[in-house]
């Protein structure tokens, strides 16, 4: 394949957008970068990010330039991952990411960054193609901006607010909130007393929908019978895979409970694939339930557990989708056969 084709196939995949980190997994030179650059055919967003002429123009593509420009290894953050998950109050007119410290790289041109000392693996998504934080970290983000002494009450009011609305809106659990208050308290993070004051008032499994989506799987379980699952386990060592919605305590199963909005996309669903593959060669068997199944078809849910666990007894690994996995062909590692 020509290597301009190899690049617009690239970028289709990504806005109609092609970073310069890219070329060497395109088998590309800097050669080429400069060529794209004088021809006609792709206009330069930033010295480090090319759109290609024709590609529609949007909010996705403007934010995930930001992000490519300043990455390799950077994310959306703070207030720009609030209002990327559609919380009110908070809008995208300035793009903000964040990357870990040590992370070399010129400063970007369309976003501003914040270094940070770290980025758990558990807390970056990937959400409608844009490589993003958690709404849980970019909340800790908002709590630490309150940290000094006057702004303690009026922090603990308004990221209060934050906190129930992510809450209510499924983007946030209790459960997970804890778990990072025990983490990241431990390192001498800013919003630390504010965070840890919070989540005392917020304690796991005292709301009554923490997801409901979660709550209508845990409820088809036991109408039929099937053996508890732990909810918002974070599976991984050192080198943590991240969270997953629900761990078999006796078996190595995991349960993802995956929603349409943030699964569905070509970039949401590549990033699923690769968790599920690290899930697998750690030793997990992976059942994926979806969201029509949990409202329409408890049949499959169910049917998909019995199997994912007989599987996960005898020690396979691989993924089980129910047959009404929306996505749109079967994939070549992980389809929605199990594959061991």
């Amino acid at each position: 394949m020509h290597w301009e084709a190899r690049i617009q196939e690239h970028a289709e995949l990504q806005e109609g957008l092609l970073a310069e980190f890219h070329l060497p997994d395109l088998d590309c030179t800097s050669d080429h970068w400069w060529r794209a650059v004088r021809s006609e055919r792709w206009e330069a967003m930033s010295s480090r990010v090319l759109r290609l002429r024709g590609s529609p123009r949007s909010d996705e593509q403007r934010v995930l330039a930001a992000v490519l420009d300043a990455s390799p290894g950077a994310v959306l953050h703070g207030s720009s991952t609030l209002a990327w998950f559609g919380m009110r109050g908070f809008d995208l007119s300035r793009v903000l990411v964040a990357k870990s410290r040590g992370l070399s790289g010129l400063e970007p041109e369309l976003a501003q960054v914040h270094r940070l000392r770290e980025l758990r693996a558990h807390d970056i998504l990937v959400v409608r193609g844009v490589p993003t934080e958690t709404p849980l970290r970019a909340i800790w983000h908002e709590a630490a901006r309150f940290s000094a002494k006057p702004a303690y009450e009026i922090g603990l009011r308004r990221v209060g607010r934050l906190l129930d609305t992510a809450h209510v809106r499924g983007l946030v659990s209790w459960a997970a909130l804890h778990e990072m208050v025990g983490d990241i308290s431990a390192r001498g993070r800013s919003g630390t007393r504010l965070m840890r004051a919070l989540a005392d008032e917020r304690l796991p499994g005292t709301s009554p929908t923490e997801s409901r989506n979660e709550d209508r799987f845990e409820q088809i379980l036991e109408t039929a019978g099937l053996r508890t699952l732990r909810r918002q386990v974070v599976i991984g060592g050192h080198e943590p895979i991240g969270r997953v919605d629900y761990r078999g305590d006796d078996l190595p199963l995991a349960v993802e409970v995956n929603s349409l909005t943030y699964h569905s996309s070509l970039s949401d669903r590549a990033a699923d694939e690769v968790r599920y593959l690290r899930l697998n060669d750690a030793g997990f068997m992976v059942a994926v339930v979806w969201e029509d199944d949990i409202w329409s078809r408890s049949g499959a849910v169910v049917d998909t557990i019995r199997d994912a666990r007989k599987r996960a007894h005898n020690r396979e690994r691989g993924v089980l989708h129910p047959p009404s996995c929306p996505w749109p062909r079967p994939i070549p590692v992980l389809g929605t056969r199990i594959c061991v």
